[in-house]
């Protein structure tokens, strides 16, 4: 199993399996711009003009913040705002490319034609 240190040392490759983390992103119009705010994290708070600039803000924020508790030897912050899914393996993805994932909150089940 990889280590979150070896997960975002940006100079050591990815292996072929990675945890996918979940973690509660609350983005909300703040006048003008947009605040964006990672609950499990402590202090972890961003902005930007638009929306799509704040989430990049708050994606990179998460990074360094995970970044600097690998270094420091703490342990991620798992709880209701932030888990562990699973081990995974990496689907390769070409130069240039990005990947992104999504995750939404549904009422229920039931509205989502599982019975």
């Amino acid at each position: 199993m990889p280590t979150a240190k070896t997960m975002l040392d940006p100079q050591t490759p990815l292996k072929e399996n990675t945890l996918r983390l979940s973690i509660t992103l609350v983005l909300e119009r703040d006048g003008e711009s947009y605040h964006a705010y990672v609950p499990a994290f402590k202090g972890l708070h961003v902005d930007g003009d638009t929306e799509a600039e704040a989430m990049s803000n708050a994606q990179e924020a998460i990074k360094v913040y995970l970044h600097s508790l690998v270094m420091h030897g703490e342990a991620l912050p798992i709880g209701p705002d932030g888990s562990i899914l699973r081990e995974e393996k990496i689907t390769p993805i070409p130069a240039g490319a990005m990947l992104h994932h999504l995750e939404l909150q549904w009422p229920s089940l039931s509205m989502s034609g599982i019975s």
